[in-house]
């Protein structure tokens, strides 16, 4: 009973970080350190509560091989380095059984949320004389600097694997 109230609160914790993360990134184009390290330290307890059933070096090892390509990533300026950070740190809870999912899922919302703030950003007067949220507004801004927002897509494609992350 306990160690399921552990694991009910390490999910609250990580769903709570990725969803700050990606509020963040879509205002302020910035994701925390902090968020990260909270991630980080979060799998330190989802490793200690479920030490059997995880393989440990699979879930640091996906991490490693993530962060070695989105750091280059960031080196060619396509990233940004909380992207960088928050990926690697999310990367950590998905560990072999989900990393696949996570990474197709990762690609497909990265690529339509993309695709459309270039769109709009052609667009970029015309929606800013409107009266959309100012949230949008600034994100079509962004747009037009091929500024985007990873965050968003990094945390849509976590929160979707929630229940397989907390299902041991």
């Amino acid at each position: 009973m306990f160690m399921e109230f552990i694991d009910l609160a390490l999910a609250l914790i990580f769903c709570f970080a990725v969803i700050h993360a990606a509020i963040m990134d879509m205002t302020t184009y910035k994701i925390p350190n902090l968020v990260s390290a909270i991630l980080a330290i979060g799998f330190v307890g989802y490793v200690l509560v479920n030490w059997s059933s995880i393989s440990l070096i699979g879930h640091l090892g996906l991490a490693a091989i993530v962060l070695i390509i989105s750091g280059v990533a960031w080196n060619l300026k396509v990233l940004g380095g909380g992207d960088v950070k928050f990926l690697t740190a999310v990367t950590l809870w998905m560990g072999p059984n989900n990393i696949l999912p996570f990474l197709i899922i990762l690609t497909i919302i990265s690529f339509f949320v993309s695709v459309l703030l270039l769109l709009l950003g052609k667009w970029n007067s015309q929606i800013q004389s409107r009266n959309f949220p100012r949230i949008f507004k600034n994100m079509v801004k962004k747009a037009t600097e091929h500024a985007c927002p990873y965050g968003l897509p990094i945390t849509i494609a976590a929160l979707t694997l929630v229940p397989s992350i907390f299902s041991s």
